[in-house]
């Protein structure tokens, strides 16, 4: 998982299509704890058992995958459980990021995560749990629209609305994930201006039904916004009092681990990061 691309992939040539199915196979035994048996993967990649076994074969061999004997699935081996780790190790941003989430989550008692941007989708990268019998969870690798989730309306107020355009350059009109999806371009763009005002974004129940989230800008020292740190919980717990809290505590923490990130407020276009007088609101990228 690339957090910054500095050159655009290769489109010469034909992509290695076994290459390709063998991924997906990861993608799908990651999306399913419990495992998954040749016949589940056959369907899933509409590809014959034969194919499929040979790849997963392949992949258990190098330790990608295991086969579980006791349910006689398959499920990913200690080598992804590896290479998870070399990631953390790499990425400043999750080198950073993990403890801002646990120091988040441990504050607010909600649960936190991390998510960077993909196409059109965003895609959670870490995440800090609470321990209550009903939470919230999106697993690493969970993919999520951008203009109905929080985190993702974080990402297009980073844009200006002509890279907006661009980017739904095709698209007429989007899925309505609940009765609370704003599905018009006009409307996601009037709502995305009241983020580059605030500095911080919601989903009232946008991309779940009874669920809501509270989110805000990572930068880096480009000052881009290369990730967004966001806190999510069921409705009834997201009191008027209890979302001053996660704003503010929001804004904290984005300010931190932007400033480990290398962003100095002092040098970037926008305004400084510090909050202003509550009574007046918030300008963008400001807070204490």
């Amino acid at each position: 998982m690339k957090f910054e691309s500095r050159h655009s992939p290769r489109t010469n040539g034909e992509p290695v299509k076994s290459l390709i199915k063998a991924l997906r196979i990861l993608d799908a035994l990651g999306d399913c704890p419990g495992g998954l048996g040749i016949t589940e993967l056959s369907r899933i990649l509409k590809s014959p058992k034969s194919t499929v076994h040979r790849l997963v074969a392949t992949l258990e061999t190098v330790g990608y995958v295991f086969f579980d004997l006791p349910t006689s699935k398959y499920a990913l081996g200690s080598r992804v459980a590896k290479l998870g780790e070399q990631l953390g190790q790499q990425s400043p941003l999750l080198t950073f990021g993990v403890p801002a989430l646990e120091q988040l989550t441990r504050e607010c008692k909600e649960a936190s995560h991390l998510a960077i941007m993909e196409g059109t989708e965003v895609v959670y990268i870490s995440q800090e749990e609470i321990k209550e019998p009903i939470r919230v969870s999106f697993g690493m690798g969970h993919r999520a629209p951008v203009y109905c989730t929080a985190g993702g309306k974080v990402f297009l107020a980073g844009l200006s609305n002509s890279e907006i355009l661009t980017l739904y350059k095709s698209k007429k009109k989007f899925e309505q994930r609940t009765p609370r999806t704003l599905t018009a371009l006009e409307d996601i763009l009037s709502e995305i201006a009241t983020v580059r005002k605030e500095g911080i974004a919601y989903d009232n129940e946008e991309y779940t039904p009874g669920l809501c989230c509270i989110a805000a800008p990572v930068r880096d020292f480009s000052s881009r916004t290369i990730a967004a740190i966001s806190l999510s919980m069921m409705k009834h717990r997201m009191t008027a009092k209890r979302k001053a809290i996660f704003k503010e505590a929001l804004f904290q923490a984005s300010a931190e681990l932007s400033e480990k990130l290398g962003f100095l407020p002092s040098l970037s276009s926008g305004p400084p990061l510090h909050l202003i007088n509550p009574s007046h609101g918030l300008s963008p990228q400001k807070h204490r």
